[in-house]
């Protein structure tokens, strides 16, 4: 089975969904570490239905064209506590300014600094979003089986997004002095050439 499938799973152990709130649950509370498309999560439905690990919950009305909702079955239980017990498989980190970073000598150094100012806004706002939910949890008393897993989930995040805003700033000013050496050269090179 695929990591999406097991995603699905453990949303259905928790409550009967559709794929559409499957992909909304998903860009919410995963958004930072994980992502879903459409075209994944409904083959995957279907997928996990034909082996028995989800079922397709009685429509409540006939009529209109509803959504499919699915709950997890006893089989679909074993298998993600199955699944959970497994070594976690090697993470795997693609991060685009990273790349443009290490080939950043063939670009001006004022094209990485705006790559650097939409990374540092993206991961900012990533920063507010969780510390919200992370407040927002630790209101609510702890009802929930998994309250305290979520916090540690939302704590992750918290901490990596700093380290990435962190990273940003950091390089932000290599380049701004990259830029100003430029600028110092370009304006030697003037001189001397008068």
């Amino acid at each position: 089975m695929r990591q999406t499938d097991y995603v699905i799973l453990g949303l259905l152990a928790e409550q009967p969904l559709s794929g559409y709130q499957i992909k909304k649950l998903v860009d919410i509370r995963f958004k930072f570490f994980w992502s879903e498309s459409f075209g994944q999560i409904f083959p995957a439905l279907k997928s996990l239905a034909g082996e028995g690990l989800a079922e397709e919950c009685p429509q409540e009305h006939a009529g209109g064209h509803a959504a499919k909702t699915y709950q997890i079955t006893t089989a679909g239980k074993n298998a993600l506590v199955v699944w959970l017990s497994q070594p976690v498989e090697k993470e795997s980190l693609r991060l685009e300014i990273l790349l443009k970073t290490y080939f950043s000598n063939y670009a001006a150094p004022e094209v990485m600094l705006g790559h650097l100012a939409a990374f540092e806004e993206s991961h900012a706002q990533q920063l507010q979003i969780l510390g919200l939910f992370q407040k927002e949890l630790e209101r609510i008393p702890d009802a929930d089986e998994n309250h305290r897993e979520v916090l540690r989930v939302i704590d992750f995040g918290l901490k990596a997004n700093r380290a990435y805003l962190d990273w940003c700033r950091e390089t932000q000013d290599y380049f701004e002095h990259k830029q100003q050496a430029l600028l110092c050269e370009t304006q030697n090179d003037i001189e001397h050439k008068q």
